[in-house]
């Protein structure tokens, strides 16, 4: 039932009523959480100027504005309507948030606005829209410089030009050749806001079986690509850009490793190379020892996406047969059983920085506390993600899944518990974006880390990152946000386990500065077996909800944010209004 209750929330956009002004981010979205029972993720307080982001669970010190744009997690336009017609006068004493309607105050204001908007149109465009025409030609020009002095890479014509030839590694297979961590100093692309790297061909990071096998990876991200020598591209820059956002820092950036013909990754490669630390495997997920190579017993998280092949080869097939090759390459996964000298190598391999306390909150790629001290020994632990063409065919991912048939895909187990994935439930999002364009930008800050119309553009060019000397810029944290997962069994918050979700919600928020999301709940609680670690995601439990031990929490917060003066809150506030 909570689950369901979470899947038919949305995100919308409104105006916030005039009673908001002066109240900072988090007294806003307190006083959303509990008068309005509405979530506001994000503001923006100058809603004039179309090039300006908004910010999501911006720092103490942004203040709402009148006018300022309201972004907001509700169950219906009615709820979140709730924020735009909100009277200080009318609303104050009104216990019940359905009784939030339309007043007089709100008449009388609207009027008033729509003769200020008269007098606008009459004089003419306003200043504002002139001066970012000019913004705009002059990071046209910006951009146009970057692309003519700075191509994405200069290894580029060096990959195009090798062809199919075999990688020069400089290194005997049969040589040890332990990996040992990168220290080289961070380096940024223009906006700011990733990592970056000077580009270098592919043949400098392809690896065989046996070299990957050796180069002991811990603590990494696997990417299993199933291609055809017709395959299309996936779009890898896309899937990898987040996890080299800048707000994570230099040292706990994550390997990657993709698992896939080199053949297929020659057509990727080009738009991936200025990011760090990823690594070429030659192989399949089809091939067991493949797998094995790239160490899965020890990876934080292993995705398998499928290359599409062209629209000509895709005729006449059946719809269970799209996915096939995922779908065994899934099940190979989870069949597999690994050796106690792989066991014994992940817990003496793993950084230090992962073995200290689990107070401290992990991000969305860290593993819960019982994956840290135990090696994993069948396939079926490892953190496993599958991405389909027809969601249809995620009643073939799990034999164990209980699914009726005939169930929507959305509550299935499979796209319940994180473990599969379709284009189909981007549909939602683009029904959105299309009636409210501005909430895209919210979600790609949540995804990317932070948005700028810089990177849009450059993007939209398609010229790739842009870096290197005089180019890069420092690390640009002021406007960005990480996505968190954080446990509630110990640390501050751990005081809220076994109460109440809107409790954790306001601490987190008041003291800590975390807006949370949401909870990740393992099926059976009470159950510590193997097979018992599939959990699903709740978004934005009811008040009410009574927190297990056992549950994650995702959160939004800020990199630069660790703690939030208590005195500032809405209390604080309401009582300096009413003086």
């Amino acid at each position: 039932m909570d689950y369901s209750r979470g899947t038919s929330l949305e995100m919308y956009a409104r105006r916030m009523s005039d009673a908001f002004a002066g109240m900072t981010f988090t007294q806003a979205c307190e006083f959303c959480y509990l008068r309005l029972k509405i979530v506001l993720v994000a503001i923006k307080t100058d809603s004039s100027d179309l090039a300006t982001m908004p910010q999501v669970n911006p720092p103490p010190d942004c203040i709402a504005m009148v006018g300022s744009i309201g972004y907001f997690i509700a169950d219906s336009t009615e709820e979140v309507e709730r924020a735009m017609y909100y009277c200080a006068l009318c609303h104050r004493d009104v216990d019940d948030p359905t009784q939030i309607k339309k007043c007089a105050c709100q008449m009388e204001a609207e009027a008033h606005e729509d003769d200020e908007l008269v007098k606008m149109v009459r004089g003419g465009a306003p200043p504002q829209q002139m001066t970012r025409a000019r913004d705009d030609l002059y990071l046209e020009g910006k951009i146009w410089s970057f692309i003519r002095r700075y191509p994405t890479s200069p290894a580029r014509s060096i990959t195009e030009g090798q062809g199919e030839s075999e990688p020069q590694l400089g290194v005997d297979p049969g040589s040890s050749i332990k990996r040992q961590p990168e220290k080289a100093q961070a380096q940024y692309d223009s906006t700011g806001m990733f990592h970056w790297c000077p580009g270098r061909p592919i043949e400098s990071v392809l690896m065989s079986r046996q070299q990957a096998a050796r180069a002991e990876f811990s603590g990494h991200i696997v990417i299993c690509v199933i291609s055809t020598p017709g395959s299309q591209i996936v779009g890898l820059h896309s899937f990898v850009l987040p996890l080299r956002s800048a707000v994570i820092k230099p040292e706990e950036i994550r390997d990657i490793v993709i698992l896939s013909d080199h053949a297929f990754m020659r057509k990727e490669w080009q738009y991936i190379l200025n990011l760090p630390r990823i690594n070429i495997v030659r192989g399949t997920a089809l091939n067991r020892a493949d797998l094995r190579s790239v160490t899965l017993n020890t990876c934080k998280m292993c995705v398998i996406l499928g290359a599409p092949s062209t629209g000509v080869q895709m005729v006449n097939v059946d719809n269970a047969l799209i996915d096939k090759s995922v779908i065994l390459a899934t099940l190979n996964v989870r069949a597999m059983k690994f050796s106690e000298d792989e066991a014994v190598e992940m817990v003496s391999s793993q950084p230090p920085s992962e073995m200290g306390s689990v107070s401290e909150t992990d991000s969305m790629y860290q593993q819960r506390k019982s994956m840290q001290t135990r090696a994993r020994q069948t396939g079926y632990e490892v953190p496993l993600i599958t991405d389909l063409i027809r969601d249809t065919n995620a009643q073939f991912l799990d034999q164990d899944d209980d699914d009726k048939p005939g169930t929507e895909f959305y509550m299935t187990q499979p796209y319940a518990c994180g473990r599969a994935f379709a284009g189909t439930v981007l549909d939602l999002l683009m029904i959105t974006s299309f009636f409210n364009p501005v909430i895209v930008n919210v979600f790609r800050t949540m995804i990317f880390g932070g948005a700028s119309l810089e990177l849009e553009k450059i993007l939209a060019e398609g010229a790739g990152l842009i870096g290197g000397t005089n180019i890069s810029k420092p690390a640009q944290l002021k406007n960005q946000v990480l996505v968190n997962q954080f446990s509630i069994s110990s640390g501050p918050l751990s005081v809220h386990a076994e109460s109440t979700y809107g409790g954790l919600f306001i601490d987190a928020l008041v003291s800590f500065g975390r807006l949370c999301l949401g909870v990740y709940r393992k099926m059976d609680p009470t159950d510590d077996s193997s097979r018992a670690a599939k959990r699903f995601v709740i978004t934005n439990p009811p008040e009410d909800f009574i927190l297990d031990p056992t549950d994650l929490v995702f959160s939004l917060e800020r990199p630069e944010i660790k703690t939030v003066d208590p005195k500032k809150g809405l209390t604080a506030f309401l009582s300096k209004r009413e003086e």
